[in-house]
């Protein structure tokens, strides 16, 4: 826990109108409203599914193509979504867009499900295993005398857990940290498409 904060620190900064920085590398999509309605998001599961023009997301979406083009522009500049390079064109003037972030398809999800479930089965013996030590920190705080149980702040001591273990695996580069975009917001971002057998066109 950060003992350098100067108000109360939410659990997450996305809902804080203060400095963050200390919580989810995610959590700056949130709070600079990167994905202020459906739309926008309506978009990326679109573009997910396969890349799509301009043309074809007011189609879908049933609204007019200038309408689409200001979300597309938005969305490009807060790089959340990109141009697709790869995807075949009829046209050579044709630009087609995709999510610029991650998607784990259903079953690329399920390659590492097991390991998840393996991996989360060892956290949660280590945070049970040090239960007696949560208890008797939590007696010699004031939290017990305003009412509170160990079960109502457990969730707290786990995120500082969580947000412990992401920084140290961040700095020794197992794992990405959030990144500076072009609108000056840094952030990391993925999606999970859990759907399966969906029938798509083939590049």
């Amino acid at each position: 826990m950060s003992r350098d904060s100067k108000g109360l620190r939410f659990p997450c900064e996305c809902v804080s109108g203060g400095p963050g920085g200390y919580s989810d590398p995610w959590a700056n999509i949130a709070k600079h409203k990167l994905l202020p309605n459906g739309t926008k998001e309506e978009i990326l599961n679109l573009t997910a599914d396969e890349p799509k023009t301009i043309s074809q997301l007011a189609s879908a979406l049933k609204i007019s193509p200038p309408s689409v083009y200001t979300h597309i522009t938005d969305l490009m500049k807060s790089e959340l979504l990109r141009e697709s390079a790869e995807w075949e064109k009829k046209y050579p003037t044709e630009r087609y867009y995709e999510p610029n972030f991650p998607i784990f398809k259903g079953e690329e999800c399920e390659e590492f499900r097991s390991l998840c479930d393996e991996i989360a089965e060892e956290v949660s013996k280590i945070f049970e295993k040090k239960r007696p030590k949560m208890e008797r920190a939590f007696g010699r705080t004031g939290l017990k005398q305003q009412g509170w149980k160990l079960s109502d702040v457990a969730q707290c001591l786990y995120a500082n857990i969580q947000r412990a273990a992401r920084n140290r695996l961040e700095k020794s580069g197992l794992i990405g940290g959030p990144e500076m975009h072009a609108n000056g917001v840094e952030w990391v971002f993925w999606a999970e498409d859990p759907v399966k057998d969906k029938k798509k066109s083939r590049r």
